[in-house]
């Protein structure tokens, strides 16, 4: 495998030389001729020249002529493009430098503003409620997130599944409808659904 490798290298470089040896030979021809030789030559001929060994050939049979040398293409103004454009013409490592930052940032940001804006959203949705629990709303039904309401079951409920519903401890739940018997919840007796995050008013 090493042998075919210097093999493959060898005919690469001699390809090069004998490139770069046919290639000085040619300008050395072009430059004998004269210019009406020269415009003569066929297209291929001429294909074969660089814009610099063009412009050298020309200098050398017809100096008075010149080859204009072609102005720079102009750089686009970054004024004129949209922010897609500047962002194509920025290398790769710099748009990942510019993703990563703008992604920190942003996860900085929400880690900061998170608890201050939990803390933003309970206040303006803080339930308070009167102190005469009778005044309460009506509770539409009994879930986790139930809370400041009045519920009346159409059925005797048992202490332990109304609290395995709510979510709420059996003892709390107790302890805010005393007036209730320990053994059951009759029907259509009124549970007060506190789970005491709110605020009661006089």
């Amino acid at each position: 495998m090493a042998d075919r490798r210097t093999k493959f290298r060898k005919d690469t470089a001699k390809v090069k030389r004998d490139a770069a040896n046919e290639s000085r030979q040619l300008m050395n021809r072009l430059k004998q001729m004269t210019p009406a030789q020269f415009v003569r030559l066929p297209a291929r001929t001429l294909a074969r020249l660089t814009a610099a060994q063009y412009r050298e050939v020309v200098g050398t049979i017809a100096p008075e002529i010149g080859c204009p040398t072609p102005p720079p293409l102009p750089k686009p103004e970054r004024e004129t493009l949209g922010w897609r454009e500047r962002w194509r013409l920025l290398h790769s490592s710099a748009q990942m430098t510019v993703i990563t930052s703008v992604l920190t940032t942003v996860i900085v940001m929400v880690g900061v503003a998170s608890p201050q804006a939990w803390r933003w959203t309970l206040t303006h949705i803080e339930i308070v409620r009167p102190g005469e629990r009778g005044n309460w709303p009506r509770c539409a039904r009994l879930s986790p997130y139930t809370d400041g309401c009045l519920y009346s079951p159409t059925y005797d409920m048992d202490w332990d599944a109304l609290a395995e519903q709510l979510n709420i401890p059996r003892q709390q739940l107790y302890d805010d409808n005393k007036h209730l018997p320990p053994q059951f919840i009759p029907a259509r007796a009124p549970i007060v659904v506190w789970r005491h995050r709110g605020r009661l008013v006089e």
